[in-house]
């Protein structure tokens, strides 16, 4: 006998055997033998039995998931000599790791040749992919070092419990103790990002802002939510006596667009989500397509084919939706009455939702002569708590803590709005750190 991608020899019990074991059971399998030189000599154990059971017991605390059950260990007689064998076939729930190494290269090995080798980031999800039953979100995270910060705020924020039975209740951890996937996009270290552009005009020629949000899923969307609102302009008619404003992008289609975005696309992919913001549209693209059987009449229909069900659970749970398979069907609503209606665009690896500007148009026609609206496109700073925040500013309250207890609002929004006011020149920040203060521009 020679060594092989089937075949390893260890002239005595040693620590190294579990990675052997680990790399058989991630790849082909394969047979151990102990009491064999590299060579191939046979120099024999003196005692098996002893051999025997420190071998299960390294394998059965060293290894997870549990891989006994595609082991057996005995003994043998080559040459006249004791030997032990160690019999390893290919595991089922793959990738198998060592104890304390977690799911990464320096805790999953394959077989190479007569080799064992880390395996790439790469090949670990292969094997996780070829598992079968593939499901992103509940698979195992290769990240397991997770906090939850804003997760658990925003739970906190909802009257909603975020403790380790909720966690295991929602998903985010398996049953065997480990981080799911769905744990690691709610985590601080959620590494799938959303980022968003606002261009002047109607190409991607020229930046007016842009932001990158990171961090948990949840923490996203809020501040995607903010940011969007921000910048969706506030449209002015007057009505005998009344003022009626409206938004150039209806607020229910914006907010189920966005929900649909997260919820539904394929964190597979390793690209962000896209949200594009032009003078007469906004457009928001999620990677991965439709799941799985769902074609585009499903979508329009109203038929829910959830690729990513529990995180559709928890997002349903914090009110951020209202009911599942329902966002298509809102979205067109919103625009019942308009003269321009939303888009749904759809790739084998892509969703695009294209919601147009209502206000759009600039001027109008009337008895033939041009007539302006009095629409006010962009960011305006004399509305809602961004106007509070202002005149807070203005009247004494400098300092980002004062104008959040005088407020009342949370640390992230109370930055974002100081950030948006800086972007737009309405303030000015002195200082850095705990002693910053804000003031008036001008």
């Amino acid at each position: 006998m020679i060594e092989g991608a089937n075949t390893e020899f260890k002239r005595e019990y040693a620590e190294s055997i579990r990675k052997s074991v680990l790399a058989f059971a991630n790849t082909e399998g394969g047979c151990l033998y102990v009491g064999i030189a590299d060579d191939g000599s046979v120099v024999g154990v003196a005692d098996t039995d002893d051999v025997q059971k420190r071998i299960v017991s390294l394998c059965r605390d060293g290894i997870r998931p549990d891989v006994m059950m595609f082991l057996s260990c005995d003994r043998i007689v080559i040459e006249n000599k004791d030997v032990v064998r160690v019999q390893v076939q290919r595991g089922t729930d793959c990738p198998y790791y060592l104890t304390g190494k977690g799911i990464r290269p320096e805790g999953v090995y394959i077989r190479r040749g007569s080799a064992n080798i880390p395996a790439s980031i790469g090949q670990i999800r292969k094997m996780i992919r070829e598992a079968g039953d593939f499901h992103y979100e509940r698979e195992r995270s290769l990240e397991q070092e997770l906090t939850f910060e804003r997760t658990a705020g925003i739970f906190s924020e909802a009257e909603l419990p975020f403790g380790e039975v909720q966690q295991r209740t929602l998903g985010l951890v398996s049953a065997d103790g480990l981080y799911t996937n769905l744990g690691l996009l709610l985590s601080d270290q959620n590494q799938h990002t959303i980022k968003a552009a606002i261009f002047s005009g109607k190409k991607q020629e020229v930046f007016r802002n842009r932001r990158d949000f990171s961090g948990s899923l949840l923490g996203q969307v809020k501040d995607l939510i903010e940011y969007l609102d921000y910048y969706n302009g506030v449209h002015s008619e007057i009505h005998g006596m009344k003022r009626i404003d409206s938004r150039d992008c209806p607020v229910e289609a914006l907010r189920e667009a966005v929900f649909n975005a997260v919820v539904h696309r394929d964190y597979a992919f390793s690209g962000s989500t896209l949200v594009s913001l032009y003078e007469d549209r906004i457009e928001i693209l999620s990677l991965g397509g439709l799941p799985e059987g769902a074609t585009y009449q499903d979508m329009m229909m109203g038929v829910s084919i959830q690729r990513n069900p529990k995180l559709a659970e928890i997002f349903y749970r914090l009110h951020y939706i209202e009911a599942f398979g329902t966002g298509v069907q809102r979205i067109q609503r919103a625009y019942e009455d308009c003269e321009r209606k939303p888009q749904f665009l759809v790739s084998d690896n892509a969703v695009k939702v294209i919601l147009p500007n209502i206000h759009y148009e600039g001027v109008t026609a009337e008895n033939g002569k041009a007539k302006e609206s009095m629409a006010v496109y962009g960011p305006s700073y004399k509305k809602g708590d961004d106007l509070r925040v202002y005149e807070a500013i203005a009247s004494g309250a400098d300092s980002r803590r004062a104008l959040q207890e005088r407020m009342g609002f949370s640390l992230t929004k109370t930055i974002n709005i100081l950030r948006r006011l800086q972007d737009e020149g309405r303030i000015v920040r002195i200082g850095k750190g705990k002693n910053s203060r804000y003031g008036v521009k001008g």
